[in-house]
Protein backbone atom coordinates (compact mmCIF):
# COMPACT_ATOMS: atom_id res chain seq x y z
CA UNK A 1 0.00 0.00 0.00
CA UNK A 2 2.74 2.58 0.94
CA UNK A 3 4.24 1.61 -2.94
CA UNK A 4 1.12 2.65 -4.01
CA UNK A 5 1.04 5.37 -2.23
CA UNK A 6 4.60 6.55 -3.10
CA UNK A 7 3.39 5.69 -6.90
CA UNK A 8 0.51 7.86 -6.88
CA UNK A 9 2.52 10.94 -5.28
CA UNK A 10 5.61 10.99 -8.27
CA UNK A 11 2.74 10.83 -10.77
CA UNK A 12 0.71 13.54 -9.19
CA UNK A 13 4.27 15.71 -9.28
CA UNK A 14 5.22 15.31 -12.81
CA UNK A 15 1.52 16.49 -13.73
CA UNK A 16 2.23 19.31 -11.54
CA UNK A 17 5.72 19.95 -13.14
CA UNK A 18 4.73 20.24 -17.11
CA UNK A 19 6.38 22.27 -19.25
CA UNK A 20 5.66 25.72 -20.13
CA UNK A 21 4.11 25.47 -23.53
CA UNK A 22 2.01 22.92 -22.64
CA UNK A 23 1.00 23.98 -19.07
CA UNK A 24 -1.94 26.11 -19.69
CA UNK A 25 -1.84 27.28 -15.60
CA UNK A 26 -0.63 30.65 -14.65
CA UNK A 27 -0.28 29.46 -10.90
CA UNK A 28 2.79 29.63 -9.14
CA UNK A 29 3.61 26.15 -7.27
CA UNK A 30 5.27 26.11 -3.89
CA UNK A 31 8.15 23.44 -3.58
CA UNK A 32 6.26 20.13 -3.06
CA UNK A 33 7.70 19.09 0.37
CA UNK A 34 4.49 17.35 1.89
CA UNK A 35 1.35 15.72 1.24
CA UNK A 36 -0.08 19.15 2.42
CA UNK A 37 1.66 21.21 -0.55
CA UNK A 38 1.34 18.63 -3.31
CA UNK A 39 -2.66 19.09 -2.55
CA UNK A 40 -2.31 23.14 -2.30
CA UNK A 41 -0.38 23.11 -5.49
CA UNK A 42 -2.78 20.28 -7.62
CA UNK A 43 -5.60 22.85 -6.21
CA UNK A 44 -3.89 25.98 -7.61
CA UNK A 45 -3.37 23.94 -11.23
CA UNK A 46 -6.86 23.50 -11.34
CA UNK A 47 -8.27 26.78 -10.34
CA UNK A 48 -6.14 28.56 -12.57
CA UNK A 49 -5.48 26.32 -15.81
CA UNK A 50 -7.34 28.64 -18.45
CA UNK A 51 -10.56 27.19 -19.54
CA UNK A 52 -10.73 25.84 -23.03
CA UNK A 53 -11.82 28.12 -25.40
CA UNK A 54 -8.94 30.38 -24.34
CA UNK A 55 -6.14 27.62 -24.83
CA UNK A 56 -8.07 27.66 -28.31
CA UNK A 57 -7.38 30.91 -28.97
CA UNK A 58 -3.89 30.76 -27.60
CA UNK A 59 -3.30 28.13 -30.25
CA UNK A 60 -4.40 30.16 -33.06
CA UNK A 61 -2.77 33.01 -32.28
CA UNK A 62 0.62 30.84 -32.19
CA UNK A 63 -0.28 29.14 -35.76
CA UNK A 64 -0.71 32.49 -36.72
CA UNK A 65 3.06 34.08 -35.80
CA UNK A 66 4.62 30.77 -36.74
CA UNK A 67 2.83 31.28 -40.40
CA UNK A 68 2.58 34.85 -41.10
CA UNK A 69 4.28 37.26 -38.47
CA UNK A 70 7.99 38.84 -38.94
CA UNK A 71 10.04 39.56 -36.20
CA UNK A 72 9.09 42.14 -33.63
CA UNK A 73 5.20 41.40 -34.60
CA UNK A 74 2.96 40.51 -31.74
CA UNK A 75 -0.12 38.26 -32.07
CA UNK A 76 -3.31 39.68 -29.33
CA UNK A 77 -5.97 37.32 -27.93
CA UNK A 78 -8.53 37.57 -25.80
CA UNK A 79 -11.51 35.81 -24.22
CA UNK A 80 -13.86 39.10 -23.19
CA UNK A 81 -14.00 38.95 -19.50
CA UNK A 82 -12.24 35.87 -18.98
CA UNK A 83 -8.57 35.69 -19.88
CA UNK A 84 -6.42 37.79 -22.41
CA UNK A 85 -2.39 36.60 -23.66
CA UNK A 86 0.27 37.55 -26.57
CA UNK A 87 2.31 35.96 -28.15
CA UNK A 88 5.74 37.72 -30.10
CA UNK A 89 7.83 36.21 -32.37
CA UNK A 90 11.49 37.78 -31.46
CA UNK A 91 13.38 35.85 -33.85
CA UNK A 92 14.02 33.28 -36.74
CA UNK A 93 17.26 31.72 -36.63
CA UNK A 94 19.22 30.38 -39.71
CA UNK A 95 17.25 27.25 -40.01
CA UNK A 96 13.86 28.32 -39.64
CA UNK A 97 13.36 28.05 -35.89
CA UNK A 98 10.75 31.01 -34.60
CA UNK A 99 11.37 32.09 -31.03
CA UNK A 100 8.48 33.32 -29.30
CA UNK A 101 7.34 35.27 -26.02
CA UNK A 102 4.33 34.69 -24.19
CA UNK A 103 2.25 35.98 -21.70
CA UNK A 104 -1.00 34.92 -20.20
CA UNK A 105 -3.08 36.55 -17.66
CA UNK A 106 -6.02 34.29 -15.67
CA UNK A 107 -7.55 34.98 -12.65
CA UNK A 108 -5.42 38.29 -11.88
CA UNK A 109 -2.32 36.21 -12.08
CA UNK A 110 0.24 36.41 -15.50
CA UNK A 111 2.52 33.84 -16.69
CA UNK A 112 5.35 35.04 -18.95
CA UNK A 113 7.51 32.08 -21.40
CA UNK A 114 9.51 31.52 -24.07
CA UNK A 115 8.94 29.07 -26.75
CA UNK A 116 10.99 27.92 -30.18
CA UNK A 117 9.51 25.99 -32.87
CA UNK A 118 11.14 24.38 -36.22
CA UNK A 119 9.48 23.36 -39.04
CA UNK A 120 10.07 20.08 -40.41
CA UNK A 121 9.96 19.82 -44.16
CA UNK A 122 9.51 15.79 -44.16
CA UNK A 123 6.81 16.21 -41.91
CA UNK A 124 5.28 19.20 -43.11
CA UNK A 125 4.39 19.85 -39.41
CA UNK A 126 6.13 22.46 -36.47
CA UNK A 127 8.10 20.79 -33.58
CA UNK A 128 8.37 22.87 -30.38
CA UNK A 129 11.57 22.59 -28.35
CA UNK A 130 11.77 21.73 -25.28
Amino acid sequence: MRHLLILLSISLLAACSSTPGTDFSVANYQPNRSVYDLGINIAKKQYYTVPREARIEYTRCVDFALRSMQVGEQCKWEVPGNSIGIVKLVQIDATGCHTMFNTMMYRGKQKNWQETACYNGSTKRWKFLQ
